[in-house]
């Protein structure tokens, strides 16, 4: 009876999981130049979708254990990548690069998966991972600035839940998306844009925005200005240096700062412009079910705008919720600065779990959604803004935004580590080590 038990559930298993491809071939199988140019072209793919440069190593390390049995020694930093395989195989490369689509980021790891594995042959993943890197929008300029709008909306629902305010992130997250559609034809108005978007939106907000929502300026700046905050910057170089990744994570904390000051001054030059809003009360907020609204608005935003693979709006929802409904909830018995950790600690778990089962996207697509959620950058943004402006902030407000990040960062970095131990230990049905294969 047990057997017919075990059997009955191995095939229901079956069903649902994704399960591992086989070896093509057992190492030394191809050439070392070969083996190093695959690590190469996926290493950076990684990097280009904001991996960190610890899991990018390992990653590298674990493929190549499947196709070489001579030394490997990598280098990753978050615009370098080097690597010698033996004595004959070397490549060097460079890209500064990063990629917001997540149909590219979960393509890129599901190739690296296949590697992993070593169900690729090395020339198949070069040539797979270069179509990967060219993969244009699903969805063109005109829904994408709308997307960003419906996000905009969400993470207003998420920082500032009043009915006042919703027609003013609508409108602004309008003009923030427009801006940043032009990052896409002329790339080199890339190092500009988050100056000329936040001196926009803070014009159009004085003049427009801020008296008519009666919520103050930064309130309702903070939502549309979110794809130029540097949370993802931050946050991930956070975890680069609580992983000993010294370098990594000291020039993108470095990076993220310098973006972040870009958004300040062009919002004190916005406020220079139009002049100051007058301190208002905030409006009244929206009841508690504004949270699980919120929810929903920002998957449906992010789906669009940030190129979400096909049919993996429930997955963005189910992850964008885990994080903010875990962080609301220790947000009950901790300080706010400190809820981020649970978010992002319960979000790990989830995502690898979820990413196992066929119907899914790689864990990488879910992961990113739910730390955009997270919004570490908002609070920062917010305080610093302040200080530029001549608001009230003193050392205690800027160190809860110091504190916001690396809890998110500190919850990541410990929710991995758990996962992975209890995984390894358990005898539960695996399928595949790391983020699916679709």
């Amino acid at each position: 009876m047990d057997e017919k038990r075990r059997a009955r559930r191995a095939r229901i298993l079956d069903k649902i999981r994704k399960t591992p491809p086989e070896a093509l071939s057992p190492p030394d199988s191809h050439d070392q130049p070969e083996v190093a140019a695959m690590l190469r072209e996926i290493g950076i793919a990684l990097l280009e979708v904001e991996q960190p440069t610890q899991l990018v190593y390992a990653r590298l390390l674990a493929i190549a254990a499947q196709y070489t049995t001579q030394p490997v020694r990598i280098v990753v930093l978050p615009t370098v990548l080097m690597i010698q395989v033996g004595t004959v195989g070397y490549e060097v490369d460079t890209s500064t690069t990063y990629s917001l689509q997540l149909d590219m980021a979960g393509r890129i790891d599901d190739i690296a998966t296949l590697a992993s594995v070593g169900a690729i042959t090395p020339a198949d993943a070069i040539g797979a991972i270069n179509q990967a890197r060219n993969l244009r929008p699903r969805f063109g300029p005109v829904a994408t600035t709308i997307g960003y709008a419906v996000t905009t909306i969400g993470f207003g629902m998420v920082i500032n839940p009043t009915w006042a305010s919703l027609p003013g992130y609508l409108f602004l997250g309008l003009v923030v998306g427009a801006v940043a559609q032009l990052g896409r034809p002329f790339p080199s108005l890339s190092p500009v844009l988050p100056t000329l978007a936040a001196t926009l939106v803070t014009i159009l907000a004085t003049w427009f925005v801020a008296d008519t929502a009666n919520d103050g300026l930064l309130r309702v700046i903070a939502p549309a200005l979110v794809a130029m905050l540097p949370g993802m910057a931050l946050t991930i170089g956070a975890m680069e240096l609580a992983s000993n990744q010294l370098i990594g994570g000291t020039s993108r904390l470095v990076y993220g700062i310098a973006q972040l000051a870009l958004l300040v001054f062009g919002v004190a030059l916005g406020v220079h412009v139009a002049g100051e809003v007058k301190p208002q009360a905030a409006s009244a907020q929206m009841g508690p079910w504004s949270l699980y609204v919120a929810i929903l608005v920002v998957a449906v935003g992010l789906y669009v705008y940030l190129s979400a693979p096909r049919g993996s709006l429930f997955w963005l929802a189910a992850a964008i919720a885990v994080a903010l409904v875990g962080q609301a909830i220790a947000g009950k018995f901790v300080a706010a600065a400190y809820s981020g950790f649970i978010g992002a600690f319960l979000t790990v778990p989830f995502a690898m779990l979820a990413a196992r089962i066929k119907t899914s996207p790689p864990a990488i697509v879910m992961m990113l959604a739910a730390f955009w959620a997270l919004v570490p950058g908002a609070l920062s943004f917010e305080s610093v803004t302040q200080a530029a402006t001549g608001g009230n902030v003193g050392v205690a407000s800027l160190g809860v935004t110091g504190a916001a990040i690396l809890s998110i960062a500190l919850g990541t970095v410990v929710g991995w580590s758990v996962f992975r131990t209890i995984d390894s230990r358990l005898p539960w049905p695996k399928g595949l080590a790391q983020p699916t294969v679709r």
